[in-house]
């Protein structure tokens, strides 16, 4: 008999989704983003830090300034990547002198940054550390784990990015400047970085560890809190391809994103969508629809991009319900080699999850 995958795993509950908003979510910051366009760098991080801190009012319009002139200011370091460089840092015995060996080198290491307005994610959150420091807000360097692509989801990770955490009015709340900063295009083939594309995105700014843990890990357990989320199960969850689907998905089912079936299962999906969807497709290693789009010559030295007829034919839709923001679907596993399945949204590629199947002997 078929079993359906919704009997294995529970639900997560609307009140999960309120519990990942902060008090800050409403707060219009029109007038700090402003502010911060008209602040110069002069060679000197502490006025800086005190130009940035000048905004009048509340911790959180400091922290929006210090933050939001990082990512205006500051690009991703895609050449020191490309190198395979990595960063030298001085190695001394543990005591005061330790101390200031390497506190010359970091400022050395800031002003670098702030030089060639160039970091990776290590400069940005120490640069960001440092400014709110400067101006008595307390703020600390993530190292952790973060999922960078779809590969990722249910294998073991190595510590590959670092972020911050601020405290404001109490409470710690999560940021990262290197990805709100905007995105590195890759070359497919080579896997090489070639050029850095500032798009700011406000989804890793002053976030919950519920919607920070979608695609951040702490190294450390101090950074874990509600909802006690394990290192294993972190690695597990379904890898998001675009920060517009974090932004408006909360998902129901399934609650993982390594589905362990059998052949013939039928894995059910519900989730809630606050856009709305048109076309639904699932891609797999089995079966992906052919790209919509391709390119041809229109003269010896220039071509255009133009829709396929051909693949507008040959595409397979996924039937669905909609019930408000709530949609649902099933989809039957119908091969032992299923490896992975991926969730497209009117055509583009939206959340990927690994499956595992398991075999009549009862391995995978």
């Amino acid at each position: 008999m078929t079993r359906v995958i919704i009997q294995l795993l529970f639900y997560i509950s609307l009140q999960h989704a309120v519990a990942g908003q902060t008090p800050f979510d409403s707060l219009n910051f029109a007038d700090v983003d402003n502010f911060v366009v008209t602040v110069k760098y002069q060679n000197d991080i502490i006025k800086l830090a005190r130009d940035l801190g000048s905004y009048p009012g509340a911790d959180v319009y400091k922290v929006r300034a210090i933050f939001k002139w990082i990512t205006n200011n500051i690009s991703f370091d895609y050449r020191f990547v490309n190198k395979g460089n990595e960063l030298v840092r001085p190695e001394c015995d543990d005591d005061d002198e330790c101390l200031t060996i390497q506190l010359k080198w970091e400022n050395d290491y800031l002003q670098r940054i702030l030089r060639n307005r160039r970091a990776i994610a290590d400069g940005y959150s120490k640069l960001f550390k440092r400014l709110c420091g400067l101006n008595y807000i307390q703020a600390e360097v993530i190292p952790g784990y973060a999922k960078t692509k779809p590969y990722q989801v249910g294998n073991n990770m190595p510590i590959n990015h670092s972020w911050n955490a601020v405290i404001i009015d109490t409470s710690w709340y999560y940021l990262d400047a290197t990805w709100a900063a905007g995105t590195c295009i890759e070359d497919e083939e080579s896997g090489m970085l070639q050029r850095f594309v500032r798009d700011y995105k406000n989804y890793y700014w002053l976030s919950s560890f519920e919607r920070f843990s979608r695609n951040h890990f702490p190294q450390t357990n101090k950074w874990v809190v509600k909802p006690n989320l394990s290192k294993e199960q972190f690695f597990n969850k379904p890898y998001y391809f675009s920060v517009e689907i974090l932004e408006n998905l909360t998902e129901y089912v399934p609650t993982t994103g390594v589905l362990k079936v059998k052949k013939g299962d039928t894995i059910y999906f519900k989730f809630d969508y606050i856009k709305d969807i048109r076309k639904l497709q699932i891609n797999s290693n089995i079966f992906r629809n052919p790209s919509l789009w391709t390119t041809v010559q229109v003269s010896k030295k220039k071509s255009k991009v133009v829709r396929d007829s051909w693949a507008e034919k040959k595409q397979v839709y996924i039937p669905f319900k909609k019930n408000g923001n709530t949609y649902s679907f099933f989809y039957v596993v119908t091969d032992n080699s299923l490896y992975y399945l991926e969730l497209s949204f009117d055509y583009k590629p939206a959340i990927r999850y690994r499956v595992r199947v398991e075999s009549k002997a009862g391995g995978y």
